[in-house]
């Protein structure tokens, strides 16, 4: 047995019965085996979804891992995105759907520019609190209205009633069945102009009473603006 160096600048090896010749410059260059620094874009097997092993994570491996991931966690874990409660930096509109309230923990809501609810155009002549809190409404003829709905006792609800006044009277709940009264300053009801518009602001804090006159309303009004 002979031992010694050889001096070459390249080897000749076989490879399936033809001779392949490599330099031993691109022998020395390649990467050892311990703690390996490799250039360029080095590739490997791209391991199934779900590998818990040691052996290299790909790119794509991560990014199935992460996808899979993110979709066993949503609805559970993760909130699943939803355009009407997106948090972001500009301004959100928020449907019928979201309803704030105590046991969500939102008990002050600050309003930074703006706060504006769409105008109820009423139809008959009941006033249905859960639909808004701004009322229109055009009268051609004698009219009664009533309210429904109020906010149950301890919590304060007010709205506003625009009334565009063509002809006829205006009464108000009385107090008749429990539905509720209306009083005004120096309980006196305003007097009222045909042909012109009138707005009326209404407050209660003792919508769930069912027995006596029901709900006290306590009222105000801007009375015969020109239309």
């Amino acid at each position: 047995m002979a031992y010694g160096k050889i001096k070459a600048d390249a080897i000749v090896y076989d490879n399936s019965g033809s001779d392949v010749e490599v330099s031993t410059a691109d022998i020395t260059n390649k990467a050892g085996l311990a703690s390996p620094t490799f250039t360029g874009t080095p590739a490997a097997p791209t391991a199934a979804q779900g590998t818990n092993t040691t052996q290299l994570a790909t790119t794509a491996f991560v990014n199935a891992e992460i996808a899979a991931d993110l979709t066993a966690a949503i609805g559970s874990t993760v909130q699943a995105f939803d355009a009407d409660t997106a948090k972001r930096d500009t301004s959100n509109t928020f449907t019928g759907t979201n309803v704030f309230s105590g046991a969500f923990g939102v008990t002050d809501i600050d309003c930074i520019g703006k706060f504006s609810v769409s105008a109820e155009a009423v139809s008959a002549l009941d006033i249905d609190l859960s639909q808004s809190n701004y009322f229109t409404k055009t009268i051609n003829g004698n009219s009664t209205f009533t309210f429904s709905n109020p906010e149950n006792s301890g919590v304060a609800c007010s709205f506003t009633l625009e009334l565009t006044h063509t002809s006829g009277t205006v009464a108000w709940p009385d107090g008749t069945g429990a539905a509720g009264i209306v009083r005004w300053p120096a309980d006196t009801p305003p007097t009222l102009t045909a042909g012109k518009t009138h707005i009326f602001v209404f407050v209660t804090d003792d919508g769930s009473v069912s027995s006596g006159t029901g709900p006290t309303y306590r009222g105000a009004a801007l009375a015969d603006y020109v239309n």
